[in-house]
């Protein structure tokens, strides 16, 4: 085992009727072991199968929220689908082996084994043999999910299985959504190549965010470009570069520009799929016919399986290394940290512990004091992914409340600044992308909630640092009036300065308010 698993399972270990054999994939929470059945009992299960362990037993308690509400997520939806392009799920068990904490309590997912997943094929081999076959296959699989009132809500290569005789299988159900009348509501997380741009600034409601299915036509659009083309539908370098495409475009100030690698066929598919508006989409029937015949050049019934040498595991897993989910099992979007054979139990899966936005992180912030519930779960994670004790959850919500009072439309052209977290363009920049990098051009106004408070975190904590460890005076407070002005007027006023103690007061004030008693 080359990298650090999340999950570390010995070989020989023993969960149920399954005894584990070797890794195949990990990501930030779970891990994904290929297993053998040891029990000798049939019972319709295979010889052999992808274990997905997900550690629901240990953990802080946020980590635990998250996880196990992202298990069972897709728990329900195995238990309530089976059709033919869905990866089956054949149980779900629960570790009882108090002699290895980090195991204990671990849920358990017994899946199909796949040999490997689109991404990592397209790793391997841009635009591959067969790909019209496979994206036929995928579309099969979205529109058995539709058709069952679900929505994937993170439809990307990733999540999309290859079997051994060359079929697909849709993965990854930890975002799926059962509809209720045209929506569904998921978590608060997607793949922004995969997102279309009516979610790109829309708002975290108490239930999560609302989608509906023409959010995963979108994303099939992408898929189908990206895997027919070898590249991305809209312009861009980076991720956060093609979002912004993605919304200028959304605005009408740019044109879709399909790569010209594009099959003639399927043109108008992806363009029917990549409209401006959900309301504009094409729906999944009619997407699915469409497909079907393009894939078939336009013979009804023709088979669409596609004719691919087998593909081994050791060379996807080679060729894909740089992926958390190696082999496509849904283990990248948890963004969270995370001797011999022991006993295993065989369980009846995690339970779920279902907390509202509203309610999300109520030991650190309090949820009485007027902090919306749409923007309580951005906030409680911004804090979180800052090392920085002192950038907290009340101050970057203080800061909110001073800066914009929550308000996610605010313009203030005389100042250039906007939304949220009051930013100037030319700053937001420098702190738009999680990885640390510049966007590639200046961002244009509106500035999403989900992009402001995050970047507003990502600042916080690099000024932290820089300010004079001997200021007197509240740190927290000290941190806020440097993003007001900077940390180098804080430091060389040695502290607070004249012109910014308002500010400076206002923030003290809904600090404490936003302060859980006994917090610090």
């Amino acid at each position: 085992m080359t990298e650090p698993y999340a999950v570390v399972v010995p070989k020989g270990y023993r969960v149920g009727g399954w005894e584990v054999r070797a890794p195949i994939a990990t990501g930030a929470f779970g891990s994904v072991y290929e297993a053998r059945r040891v029990d000798g009992a049939d019972g319709g299960l295979p010889r052999t199968a992808a274990l997905k362990f997900l550690p629901t037993g240990t953990g802080t308690p946020r980590q635990l929220t998250h996880l196990r509400e992202l298990v069972e997520r897709e728990v329900e939806l195995h238990r309530r689908l089976r059709r033919p392009r869905l990866v089956r799920m054949y149980e779900t068990l629960v570790v009882d082996d108090p002699a290895r904490p980090a195991l204990d309590g671990a849920t358990v997912l017994v899946l199909e084994k796949a040999e490997g997943s689109l991404a990592a094929l397209l790793a391997a081999r841009p635009c591959p043999a067969g790909g019209a076959a496979l994206v036929a296959q995928v579309c099969e699989g979205l529109a058995q999910l539709h058709a069952a009132g679900w929505v994937h809500g993170d439809l990307k290569p990733a999540n999309v299985l290859l079997m051994e005789d060359g079929s697909v299988r849709l993965a990854d159900f930890n975002m799926a959504a059962e509809l209720e009348g045209t929506h569904a509501y998921t978590p608060a997380f997607s793949t922004p190549d995969y997102t279309p741009p009516e979610l790109l600034w829309s708002e975290i409601g108490e239930r999560g965010r609302r989608i509906r299915p023409s959010a995963d036509v979108w994303a099939f659009g992408v898929l189908a470009h990206l895997v027919l083309s070898g590249s991305f539908p809209l312009p861009g370098g980076t991720p956060t570069a093609r979002r912004d495409a993605g919304a200028a475009y959304a605005r009408g100030t740019e044109e879709l520009r399909l790569s010209p690698a594009l099959p003639e066929a399927w043109r108008e598919i992806v363009r029917a799929c990549l409209t401006r508006t959900h309301a504009e989409r094409i729906g999944t029937d009619v997407l699915s016919r469409r497909v079907a015949a393009a894939a078939s050049g336009g013979r009804p019934g023709r088979s669409v399986l596609p004719r691919l040498t087998r593909v081994r595991r050791v060379t996807l897993a080679a060729t894909a290394a740089v992926t958390a989910a190696a082999l496509g099992y849904g283990l990248a979007v948890h963004d969270d940290e995370g001797g011999g054979p022991g006993p295993g139990a065989q369980g009846t899966g995690a339970t779920a512990t279902n907390v509202s936005a509203a309610s999300y992180g109520a030991d650190e912030l309090r949820t009485d004091r007027g902090v919306p519930p749409a923007y309580r779960l951005l906030i409680v994670e911004t804090a979180h992914d800052c090392d920085r004790k002192d950038v907290s959850s009340p101050l970057i919500a203080a800061m909110l409340k001073v800066e914009s009072d929550f308000d996610p439309a605010l313009s203030d052209p005389a100042r250039d600044e906007y939304g949220i977290a009051r930013w100037t363009p030319k700053v937001l920049r420098w702190w738009m992308n999680e990885d640390g990098t510049p966007g590639a051009t200046v961002p244009e106004p509106p500035f999403p909630p989900a992009e402001s408070i995050p970047a507003m975190g990502r600042y916080l904590c690099w000024i932290t640092p820089r300010l004079d460890a001997r200021l007197p005076g509240d740190r927290r407070v000290l941190i806020a009036v440097a993003y007001r002005t900077s940390y180098d007027k804080v430091n060389d006023a040695g502290g607070v300065p004249p012109k910014y103690r308002d500010y400076a007061d206002r923030v003290a004030h809904h600090l404490k308010e936003y302060t859980p008693r006994g917090a610090k």
